[in-house]
């Protein structure tokens, strides 16, 4: 299961670096500014905070053979909103890498004998930004973002005839912050949350029943059915996938041989989320998570979000085992342990 504008990727390499036994001081002026335009929109921050987050990855080889293993480790992204050190890894990466949409990732060499058991440990620091867009300009986006934030791909069928007529229907607009929020109200009446381990699409995610429609699934679907319907209405949308957290401090894990017999009670102990995001002119992305407290939240966003990265080709934040990639290991139990405070 598993924000806005993020920096070019040099800069996301060179914020990512590690820093062993020192924690360097963040540079969140951008976070502590009460109130900040954005072009002709407004965006106002209503919280701050900054926090050490902990993860813990269990590994293990099940071959008979030495394994020596590339591990992928998504790295927590440098947005408008959000600034992420890297203090220590351990064993220590390879090397940074970023893939087709901007996304950061530590490479991390791990060796294991046969049978043997490696944990992989990752600390960092993260500030982030809580903010309420007060105000978007009327204008649609322009030609190039429309093009490429509104095609069709596997799990967002943009020519999918119901979607389509769903999509004009609830909420056709003139401007796009509007076209957002009827769609956000809609979506978040059609809500039938379900735990689901492989990802729907929009196609399969809208259930009709007898009186109306649904949408079946965890956040994954429901942002799948956002973002289609949006890029339906020519919305530029995308997905942005890390950790919603319950509370400034906390733990949350996830045991993978038992992930599946749990259901919807994995819930209770995980907070893995992916969530939409809407291009406004003047603006840039604004993040739409209706399921933080099941309302339409376009452009108001907590500071329990923690971003990982984006879904705009690429569809990676929605698998369970996507908070660490081995290539020939498995991923036998993860968990994060997170304290937050003043910035």
């Amino acid at each position: 299961m598993i924000i806005p504008i993020r920096c070019q990727p040099a800069r996301a390499l060179l914020a990512l670096r590690v820093v062993r036994g020192i924690v360097f001081l963040l540079p969140a002026l951008a976070l502590l500014l009460a109130t900040f335009p954005a072009g002709q929109g407004s965006v106002t921050v209503t919280a701050n905070v900054t926090y050490v987050l902990v993860g813990r990855f269990l590994l293990v080889n099940n071959a008979n053979s030495t394994v020596r293993d590339f591990v992928y480790v998504p790295l927590p992204q440098n947005t408008s909103f959000q600034r992420s050190f890297v203090v220590s890894m351990d064993p220590p990466p390879l090397r940074y890498a970023v893939d087709e949409d901007g996304n950061a990732y530590a490479i991390v060499l791990v060796e294991a004998d046969p049978g043997s058991r490696v944990w992989l440990k990752v600390e960092y620091r993260i500030s982030v930004a809580g903010y309420r867009l007060e105000s978007a300009p009327r204008a649609w986006p322009p030609l190039d973002v429309v093009k490429k934030y509104t095609s069709s791909s596997g799990y967002w069928n943009v020519y999918n005839e119901t979607l389509i007529d769903l999509a004009y229907r609830v909420a056709y607009a003139d401007a796009p912050y509007d076209a957002a929020r009827k769609l956000a109200e809609w979506v978040v009446g059609k809500v039938k949350y379900r735990v689901q381990f492989s990802r729907l699409g929009s196609d399969h995610a809208v259930v009709r029943s007898l009186l109306d429609y649904a949408i079946v699934g965890d956040c994954v679907e429901v942002a799948d059915v956002y973002v289609t319907m949006a890029r339906a209405l020519g919305l530029p949308a995308r997905t942005a996938y890390g950790l919603l957290l319950s509370d400034r401090e906390g733990r949350m894990w996830l045991n993978m041989s038992t992930a599946a017999e749990e259901g919807d009670r994995l819930i209770e102990h995980w907070g893995g989320h992916i969530w939409p995001q809407v291009y406004f002119v003047g603006v840039g992305w604004v993040d739409v998570d209706m399921l933080d407290g099941m309302q339409a939240n376009v452009g108001v966003y907590s500071e329990r979000h923690i971003v990982f990265g984006f879904e705009e080709t690429k569809y990676f934040g929605s698998a369970l085992s996507s908070v660490c990639v081995p290539s020939y290991l498995t991923l036998q139990y993860a968990e994060y342990e997170y304290r937050g405070g003043s910035p």
